[in-house]
């Protein structure tokens, strides 16, 4: 599932934006190495939202409605990030697979018109099976 929520503002092609979380989204970073098995399954299950890796990093943030990351204990190693806090926002043709191009900051799912977000609670049960056992 999927929430709508105000357009997210993409940069124009080829740049990276810093944008404020709190407002349009919120983000929930996890390291890239667990972060992959819960995408894949989310993926395949067609129910994972927007999605940006930091290769550089090594993290991945899923974009979910603004205010919903900080309602739950996330397992050790994801970070709830809100009001507070800004991400770097790529460009919608700054697209490529885990761990591949540049290291640069891109999307591995593009919001589709720009207005879906991850359902926190699918995203946390995802999380809680990867990171092992029961979340928070």
């Amino acid at each position: 599932m999927t929430f709508a929520t105000p357009i997210l503002r993409l940069p124009p092609p080829g740049q990276v934006r810093i944008r404020p979380l709190g407002e349009v989204f919120d983000a929930v970073r996890v390291p890239s190495f667990q972060g992959l098995y819960a995408f894949h399954r989310l993926r395949l299950a067609g129910i994972t939202g927007p999605v940006i890796e930091d290769p550089a990093h090594g993290v991945m943030y899923w974009l979910v409605p603004p205010g919903a990351a900080n309602d739950r204990g996330w397992p050790p190693g994801a970070l709830a990030l809100g009001r507070g806090y800004c991400l770097a926002v790529p460009a919608a043709d700054r697209v490529g697979g885990p761990w591949v191009g540049d290291g640069e900051v891109r999307w591995l799912v593009v919001p589709p018109t720009g207005d879906c977000l991850t359902d926190p609670e699918v995203l946390y049960l995802a999380l809680g099976r990867v990171f092992g056992g029961r979340c928070g």
